[in-house]
């Protein structure tokens, strides 16, 4: 991970740069990966206007710190093809099935993006308000999909507008061996968003209202029992003129 984060990732690493992480990391992790073990999470961020939470996150972990999909993490995102999405989504629904306040009937796909192997979707309804993430391992070209994690959020309440020119945070799950993912809302006239924290520069897929971003590293950091301290996060908003708010601050909405 110390390797990936020396990486100069203000411009995306090329096809051979991959190559030639993956072949260190190769040559690193001699030994086999520990075997998945499931990991329960009731650690969410999320904006005053979703006070009233039942949140579970539940995250297999199957790489830990070294793990070769990793080594593909690229800050740019590329859209899955229809094609990616219904087959990575197959998998991804499979496994939400067990959130029983996340309705896949008439959830929507709000987001679906890939970062080198890893395919990111993100599903979401409103009245109750619910979201679910879902992290899965799919090689360019390929039909197989595996190693899926999922998480989910929710709320009694809805999940409102961003106003213009800004943006909301959302839910940040963590999980403590590899990788942080978050998510917002963002207003009608933002479409861009980039996050910089802990060396990395991560630009978020904006789509529809909402963003959502995730990268190799910890969002969140336990200094003590129960105790958490936010890894320093800074965004930069691009806005549909052209203009960007640079160290922009999350909107809160009222209530």
């Amino acid at each position: 991970m110390k390797s990936l984060r020396a990486l100069d990732v203000a411009t995306p690493p090329t096809f051979e740069q991959y190559e030639r992480a993956a072949a260190t990391l190769d040559r690193i992790v001699a030994t086999p990966p520990d075997p998945p073990r499931r990991v329960f999470f009731q650690r969410w961020m999320l904006v005053p206007a979703l006070a009233a939470v039942v949140a579970v996150a539940v995250i297999v972990v199957p790489w830990g710190r070294s793990g070769r999909a990793y080594a593909t993490w690229t800050p740019v995102p590329v859209p899955l093809s229809a094609a990616e999405t219904d087959l990575v989504g197959a998998a991804c629904r499979d496994d939400m099935r067990i959130y029983q306040y996340l309705d896949l009937n008439r959830a929507d796909l709000v987001l679906a993006e890939r970062r080198g192997e890893i395919a990111a979707l993100v599903y979401r309804h409103d009245d109750p308000a619910s979201i679910g993430f879902c992290l899965a391992r799919n090689l360019p070209g390929s039909d197989d999909v595996d190693d899926v994690k999922t998480s989910y959020a929710g709320s009694s309440g809805s999940f409102g507008q961003a106003p213009r020119g800004a943006f909301t945070e959302g839910a940040l799950t963590v999980d403590p061996d590899g990788f942080s993912i978050t998510e917002g809302m963002a207003g009608p006239d933002v479409v861009g968003l980039t996050i910089r924290t802990e060396g990395l520069t991560v630009q978020a897929s904006v789509r529809d209202g909402r963003w959502v971003a995730w990268w190799p590293g910890q969002a969140l950091v336990e200094v003590g029992r129960g105790e958490w301290r936010d890894e320093p996060r800074s965004y930069d908003v691009l806005l549909n003129d052209g203009r960007t708010i640079p160290n922009a601050r999350p909107a809160r909405l009222p209530g």
